[in-house]
C-alpha cells in the first residue's frame, strides 16, 4: 500500500534523523494492525514531496504515555489536546528516506494537490 501525507517539515525531520518513530494521526488506513505501507512525505514547509517512511502496523491509542510522548516527539499535554474526544491512531516508522530537492512530484504520485491529512497514492501506472 502506497499513501501520501501531509507533514510539517519540523516533524518530517525527526523522521529522517530516526528520532521520530511514531507519527500521530486521527485516521487510519482501513486496515489497521499490522501493514506494509510505503508513506510519501508532502513536506509542507517547503512544499514538496522529500521522502518516504515505511510503515510496519498501526495502532490505536488507548493511553496516552510517556512512551508514546517520547516516540512521537509531541509532549503530552499536546496528544491530549490533538486528540480530543476522538480516536488517535499510532502508525509505526520503521525506516525514512530524504529524497533530493523535487526528485519526486505531487503529479508522480497522482495527485493533483497535497492531502489535508493523508492519501491513498493509487496505481499510476493506469
Amino acid at each position: 500500500m502506497e499513501i501520501l501525507m501531509s507533514i510539517h517539515g519540523k516533524w518530517a525531520g525527526l523522521i529522517y534523523q530516526g528520532k521520530k518513530t511514531v507519527e500521530l494521526r486521527k485516521t487510519a488506513p482501513q486496515k489497521s494492525g499490522k501493514i506494509d505501507a510505503t508513506v510519501y512525505v508532502y513536506n509542507t514547509d517547503c512544499k514538496s514531496v522529500d521522502g518516504r517512511f515505511f510503515v510496519s502496523e498501526v495502532v490505536e491509542i488507548d493511553e496516552i504515555t510517556e512512551e508514546l510522548s517520547a516516540k512521537s516527539c509531541v509532549p503530552m499535554n499536546d496528544i491530549v489536546t490533538y486528540k480530543g474526544d476522538g480516536k488517535l491512531y499510532a502508525w509505526i516508522i520503521e525506516e525514512a528516506d530524504e529524497f533530493e530537492p523535487n526528485w519526486l512530484q505531487l503529479e508522480d504520485l497522482g495527485a493533483k494537490r497535497a492531502p489535508q491529512s493523508w492519501q491513498y497514492v493509487y496505481d499510476r501506472r493506469k
